[in-house]
């Protein structure tokens, strides 16, 4: 350093290359002038109106991209470089009161903080277990496909820096060049995986593709990235290098047993205390400190220590609660920083031009493209379109390339300029995928037939194709046992699909579940899967199952990834492409009444989920409101009892069908009780008036008369089918004029005997005087108005209720007119 200039307090240093100049104040006379005003009162209200105008201006920018559907991260980067001096960084008023000197210090610290903690999530979300699901060709492909990045970002650097002198060392160019080809190199798997969420390819061979050698070129980053640093420190290369490799071992072969020691002798019911988060915590700032005293950094510590931290409840409870503060305040604060140091203006490199900068970013963006077509050449499983989508897929990037960029810049390999250029770069790569893949690789969604798949329409010597949907691995039995209890026979068997529903959120690495599906899919043996945490669980429990009950029931995983806005897609499109004739859903509340895994998920999101798989599914759906009807089978020695309350109507016809063929299961005791309208007049509801209008009404109820007719034939069938199995089965009829009516019966039978299910049909454009009344004072509309009431009520708390609905055009058409 050369000190240039020393003036009111503040000592200004500029390094011999230009690489990098610092303004700092002088303690002493900070501390003691009158004039300069008190620290803590001056930076910290500046660093909360530093926070409220970067928000605010990347909320604003989002907005502004939204047709563009670019993600948060490129608003909050487009963001930070407004602030900085592109922007708002130029007007002397604004650089006075929101970006003086004096908070570069704070600003840069709170920062280094946020860092951390979000290096540490994401070492936590990463481990190497996946690895062994990806297949040898992909895994070499992927390293293959890396190659030819580095050594583009390599070469390409030296455009946007000045010519070389004679007299010049190339080496420290060279490892300049070095923190361009590792920021080029990677790919950000939780900005890919919401890219591929987002356009609904999540389960083609591309994505696969992608995420597999986005997963591994992650890996990649990270070794490359400690490597640099350790390469960087001037005459302690070897001393760097040392300690790199003991604190991998350390973390490795030490920190990850004695953690996972210490996590099993501290609970042994899984149930953490805020108090065991603060440890964690404790443990991270630690981690930081043995890296950054050893000249590594911090967040290479913090990141280590959640790479090696033992996956489970602990690690999600913890990831909780970093994901909200890392995402919508130390992020957006990285970019501003980020903006603060990235001059957009004054990014032309001396001795160089525009069109050598243009020329950068246009290399930058076809090294990945042509690393995929050299990959793939000579295969030809992949189309050139699907070929050119893995390679812009792979220009995915995220806050690691901006933290890379930055390491290089406080190593004093970048300069403003080039530092500059590799962040616009970036932020270019960042924007361009979304609308080139929309463009170019639009999946094609098949038509729906809506050719009816019921429960109605299986044959007696056809596969039931059932699709369940889990969110956690408490729903497990309870599904299991409704496929028990489904019948299976060697004439009729079960082919169940599995899908574990797993929100997308801001840092995830779970999209390596569809990896996995992959691998599973092919493996023909069955194994006992490593995977660790909720997925793994569920998929376990899901595969111990399938084992159990082979071969009468054959089980087949699925993960659908997404946001619980779009989920509905994944399930629907599922279900269409595995011709499932019943998709099972559980309800979004559990038996204590308390939100299903609270800690992890969205009540009403679920519910906005589960409504919209009911208006858009392509076959018949079921809700399963689980009381421990895994726990009561489980347990019990006897007949398994199960009633239906049977007012009529398609749903009911389909509910009827069901139990029908659990019927036949030799301990089974069927209980189905039928509503027989009375003398009262029958009239439509007011929403039924008012949705269908005089005409539409009219025509209502001719449909329900022949509807009537339809249930007169099912039930004769079903007591001339089920005369001889009399013990088994019994059918009552009772008349009923109200609703009120009707709950009085409900209430009456449930309480004579404990029933382990109740199945009943939702009842969509039905009139009947069975239900008038109930459905307006609904709490859970999505149950229909018996479903509602006997699950709202405590009828009998122990019951789990299975509502039916069948496909109907009718209302699939108006779903939407019918949303809260």
């Amino acid at each position: 350093m050369v000190i240039k200039e020393e003036r009111f307090g503040y000592k200004i240093f500029v390094r011999e290359n230009r690489m990098e100049i610092r303004v700092c104040y002088d303690d002493q006379v900070y501390n003691s002038s009158n004039w300069t005003p008190d620290p803590i009162v001056t930076t910290v209200p500046m660093l909360y109106s530093q926070l409220i105008v970067q928000l605010s201006l990347s909320g604003i920018v989002f907005l502004l991209l939204m047709p563009l559907k670019q993600s948060r991260l490129v608003s909050q980067i487009i963001a930070g470089i407004l602030i900085g001096p592109t922007l708002l960084g130029s007007i002397p008023t604004f650089v006075a009161k929101l970006s003086p000197f004096i908070s570069d210090t704070v600003l840069e610290y709170t920062m280094s903080l946020g860092t951390v903690f979000y290096m540490f999530q994401l070492g936590l979300e990463m481990n190497l277990v996946p690895i062994s699901k990806i297949d040898r060709k992909t895994t070499a492909l992927t390293i293959a496909g890396m190659v030819l990045p580095l050594a583009v970002g390599f070469s390409s650097f030296f455009l946007i820096i000045p010519p070389l002198n004679p007299d010049e060392s190339i080496l420290p160019k060279l490892k300049s060049a070095y923190v361009w080809a590792i920021a080029l190199a990677g790919t950000n798997l939780p900005d890919l995986t919401r890219t591929l969420a987002d356009l609904k390819i999540m389960r083609t061979d591309i994505a696969r593709t992608a995420i597999a050698s986005s997963f591994i070129s992650d890996i990649a980053t990270w070794l490359h990235l400690v490597t640099l640093i350790s390469i960087s420190q001037p005459g302690q290369t070897v001393r760097m290098c040392i300690s790199t490799v003991s604190l991998i071992l350390f973390f490795t072969f030490l920190a990850r047993p004695t953690l996972s020691w210490l996590i099993a002798v501290t609970t042994s019911d899984d149930h953490y205390k805020e108090y065991h988060v603060q440890f964690v915590f404790c443990g991270v700032l630690i981690s930081a400190f043995l890296t950054d005293s050893v000249g590594l950094g911090s967040f290479v510590g913090a990141f280590m220590f959640g790479f090696s931290f033992p996956s489970g409840q602990l690690a999600r409870m913890t990831s909780q609660h970093i994901e909200k503060v890392s995402s919508w305040i130390m992020v957006p604060l990285y970019c501003t920083v980020s903006g603060i140091k990235s001059p957009v203006t004054m990014m032309v490199p001396h001795g160089r031009s525009i069109k050598h900068v243009v020329l950068f970013m246009v290399i930058s963006w076809a090294a990945k493209i042509a690393s995929a077509f050299l990959v793939s050449f000579g295969s030809n499983k992949k189309t050139l379109k699907e070929v050119f989508t893995l390679g812009v897929l792979m220009n995915s990037k995220g806050l690691v390339s901006l933290i890379v960029i930055n390491i290089g810049r406080e190593l004093y390999l970048s300069d403003v300029e080039a530092s500059t250029i590799m962040v616009t770069t970036i932020l270019l790569l960042m924007m361009s995928v979304l609308p080139i893949i929309k463009y170019t690789y639009k999946n094609q969604k098949r038509m729906m037939n809506h050719k009816t798949r019921s429960i109605q329409s299986i044959g007696a010597d056809s596969t039931f194709r059932i699709l369940t949907c889990l969110h956690s691995r408490q729903q497990v039995e309870g599904i299991a046992n409704l496929l028990r209890l489904s019948n299976p026979t060697s004439q009729s068997r079960i082919h169940a699909i599995g899908v574990h529903l797993v929100e997308l959120t801001e840092h995830t690495s779970a999209a390596m579940l569809i990896v996995h599906d992959a691998f599973r899919s092919k493996s023909r043996e069955h194994h006992k899967t490593n995977e660790s945490g909720n997925a793994g669980q569920v998929v376990e429990a899901l595969e111990e199952f399938g084992r159990e009950n082979g071969p009468l029931i054959s089980l087949e995983c699925m993960t659908a990834i997404s946001r619980y806005s779009t989920m509905h897609v994944d399930i629907c499109s599922i279900a269409e492409d595995k011709r499932a004739a019943l998709i099972i859903i559980p309800f979004h509340k559990q038996e204590n009444g308390k939100d299903d895994e609270a800690e992890s998920m969205d009540s009403y999101s679920i519910r906005s989920m589960n409504q919209q798989v009911l208006w858009n599914a392509p076959c018949t759906i079921g809700v399963l409101v689980d009381h421990g009807l895994g726990n009561h089978m489980s347990s019990s020695t006897g007949a398994y009892r199960i009633i239906m309350f049977y007012i009529g109507g398609p749903d009911d016809r389909e509910a009827l069908a069901y139990v029908w063929r659990m019927a036949w299961l030799p301990n089974v005791h069927l209980t189905v009780v039928r509503f027989v309208q009375g003398s009262c007049p029958v009239e439509a509801t007011p929403a039924e008036t008012d949705a269908e209008g005089r005409g539409g009404i009219l025509n209502l109820l001719e449909e329900n008369e022949m509807q009537m007719e339809m249930d007169a034939e099912l039930i004769h069938e079903f007591k001339s089918k089920m005369a001889n199995n009399g013990q088994s089965v019994s059918l009552s009829e009772v008349v009923v004029n109200s609703g009120e009516e009707t709950l009085v019966v409900i209430r009456d039978v449930m309480q004579q005997n404990d029933y382990e299910l109740c199945v009943i049909g939702k009842g969509n454009r039905r009139i009947s005087a069975a239900e008038s009344g109930l459905l307006e004072l609904a709490e859970f509309q999505e149950l229909g108005a018996i479903g509602d009431a006997i699950v709202t009520t405590n009828f009998s708390t122990g019951t789990s209720v299975l509502i039916i609905q069948k496909y109907d055009a009718i209302a699939h058409r108006k779903g939407e007119e019918l949303v809260e």
